[in-house]
């Protein structure tokens, strides 16, 4: 008895040993610059099994529709090789590639990461693909100037270009512009057929707003001010934390939320209710509520700007059912001063009936 559990403890560790090893001749490429009318960039990863046991490929996945992938679908057997095929898709998309693909095995290292890097260099397009909104006599290839994250001490600038496919000169021009947003047209002043850059610069700390912040700016043509073209300029606004100092993180203010999802329940359309979520700030300074923004105009929060270290308060948060039916998600966005918790959400969820 004593041998025959020996020899299977034997073949059990041989079995447990035996494992697949996925090694790849390399995990990033680099394809250089593509032109955009050139078809798909296609890259085949090699890999070998170096392990003792088959090799599976599970699945592959990317981080968007543009990289398509293909990938050897039999059990690779040990010193066997493979393939990860990866198609990128370059038509309408130029500008820098920089996509991760993700490989699942059944090693025991799984996931694997693969890169591919490059630029895709645009093709010449007519102005009228190239230029899609018209305004007034002139067309630009952009409305929306969006700038992303910026900090509050940054000052970012973005370009948004203008054509004027008209027989006469169009000078372009911006007024009442607010504080915190600058523009410089260059040239002012376009012939027939040619282009300008509008470079919009925003100043965050004049913005003195936090979060998601949308503006919309008057361009006038030709100093013709009882005709404003409205451009939409869009930014997040947030602290950057890494500029603290040790002494500052050390004694930072910190968030808790007794919950973070209100359960309203069963209401009727048109019915209010108000509830209170206990709010305490666990830091060692002052907590700043900068912002509290709502995905829905039926609901209200009351809140203080300030909570003193070790301090608790109430946030009193209000439900209107009015013109809602069925089930509802609602989302409170808090700003603050946390440096780990500088956005917090809150969930409202209700079933309102007729």
């Amino acid at each position: 008895m004593k041998l025959n559990l020996s020899i299977l403890l034997f073949f059990l560790a041989l079995s447990l040993s035996a494992q697949p090893k996925l090694v790849f001749d390399k995990t990033v490429h680099d394809f250089g610059k593509v032109g955009e009318g050139d078809g798909a960039a296609i890259y085949d990863f090699a890999f070998k099994n170096t392990g003792t046991a088959p090799l599976i490929i599970q699945d592959v996945r990317t981080t968007c529709g543009c990289t398509t992938p293909e990938w050897t679908k039999q059990p690779i057997r040990p010193g066997d090789t493979g393939f990860i095929k990866v198609s990128y898709d370059v038509k309408g998309r130029p500008g820098a590639i920089d996509k991760t693909i993700t490989v699942f095995s059944n090693c025991s290292s799984s996931p694997a990461s693969l890169r591919i890097t490059g630029e895709v260099i645009p093709v010449e397009r007519h102005p009228s693909e190239a230029f899609r909104h018209t305004v007034g006599t002139i067309r630009l290839d952009e409305m929306h100037v969006a700038f992303n994250r910026m900090y509050t001490h940054e000052k970012p600038a973005l370009i948004v270009t203008a054509y004027n496919p008209g027989p006469d000169a169009v000078k372009i021009s911006f007024i009442n512009l607010p504080a915190h947003i600058k523009t410089e047209v260059t040239p002012a002043t376009i012939k027939s057929g040619e282009k300008a850059s509008i470079k919009v610069i925003y100043d965050a700390s004049r913005k003195n707003d936090w979060g998601f912040v949308s503006d919309r700016i008057s361009m006038i043509l030709n100093d013709n001010k009882t005709k404003d073209y409205k451009l939409t300029v869009t930014a997040t606004i947030e602290e950057d934390f890494s500029r603290w100092t040790a002494a500052q993180l050390q004694n930072a203010p910190a968030i808790s939320l007794e919950r973070q999802i209100i359960e309203v329940g069963q209401i009727k359309k048109g019915e209010k209710k108000t509830f209170q979520v206990k709010l305490t700030n666990n830091g060692k300074s002052k907590l700043l509520i900068r912002k509290i923004e709502t995905n829905s105009p039926q609901v209200t929060v009351d809140a203080p700007k300030e909570v003193n270290a070790g301090a608790s308060v109430n946030l009193t948060v209000k439900y209107d059912g009015a013109g809602q039916s069925g089930e509802q998600s609602k989302s409170i966005i808090m700003i603050t001063n946390d440096p780990k918790n500088a956005q917090i959400v809150l969930r409202l969820k209700a079933e309102v009936s007729d």
